[in-house]
């Protein structure tokens, strides 16, 4: 009787643990060292999101969940002496799983919003 129990117990936990890691909410973060360079990984945001960069768009595509948003934020620059914030673009997939983001120029991070 005791080890039906216990059994029983080992598969509730195991159950929980399974619902808790199917329900994650994450966010993941690739940066440039510089302008003009490439956007690289930022503790193990390659495997949640594939991405693959051109000189002025980013094609990205969940490997793990659905991404619900991002934000790419480009490099500070200085106009007639003035200082301007880079160019800043936010945004809420249609579909999730994949997109394309045209931002004009290579950007100085990219952080996107994953859910489970």
């Amino acid at each position: 009787m005791s080890n039906t129990i216990t059994v029983r117990l080992v598969g509730i936990g195991l159950a929980g643990l399974l619902t808790v890691a199917a329900a994650f909410s994450t966010t993941v973060l690739f940066q440039a060292s510089s302008p003009g360079s490439d956007l690289e990984a930022v503790g193990g945001a390659e495997m949640i999101i594939d991405l693959v960069q051109g000189q002025k768009t980013l094609l990205w595509s969940a490997i793990s969940g659905t991404v619900t948003g991002y934000t790419v934020l480009g490099w500070p620059s200085n106009v007639d002496g003035h200082d301007l914030g880079g160019a800043l673009m936010i945004a809420n997939p249609e579909n999730g799983l994949a997109g394309v983001i045209d931002f004009g120029e290579k950007p100085m991070s990219a952080i996107f919003d994953v859910s489970g």
